[in-house]
């Protein structure tokens, strides 16, 4: 874990590493739009989520975390990589939230001057829309 004084010497590192993922994700999630049911790409956005919220955790961000392994574990809810258009829509802002903590975290100090209230209510709202969808004959 970073600490106030190790974070600036970290900040660069952080967010190259963090913006690289975020990318990956973006990418995983095009490839579900053009290909709505490939395991492939589900699976590439869930390895991506899982080392995005280690390292925002490694690195003392714990919004950060939070959101990208919270949306990590809905995705396990998505049998045979399958998401419909509503659950690929809320990862979609899901990953722009990601996007904007990375760009509202303090370079000098680390913390996120956010509260949580958005990314509860999209993952409240991604729950269900995939499970629907794993439900839809």
């Amino acid at each position: 874990m970073l600490n106030s004084q190790d974070w600036p010497l970290q900040y660069d590192s952080f967010m190259f590493e963090s913006q690289t993922l975020l990318n990956r994700c973006e990418e995983c999630l095009a490839h579900l739009e053009m290909i709505g049911d490939d395991e492939d790409a589900v699976l590439g956005l869930q390895n991506s989520l899982q080392r995005l919220g280690n390292h925002a955790r490694q690195a003392s961000a714990p919004a950060m975390a939070a959101l990208a392994e919270q949306l990590h574990g809905c995705l396990d809810a998505a049998h045979g990589g399958c998401l419909g258009g509503e659950a690929r829509s809320i990862i979609r802002s899901c990953l722009a939230l990601l996007a904007w903590q990375l760009e509202l975290i303090d370079p000098g100090t680390g913390e996120l001057p956010m509260d949580d209230g958005e990314q509860q209510e999209l993952l409240e709202r991604l729950a269900p829309a995939i499970s629907q969808h794993a439900t839809d004959p």
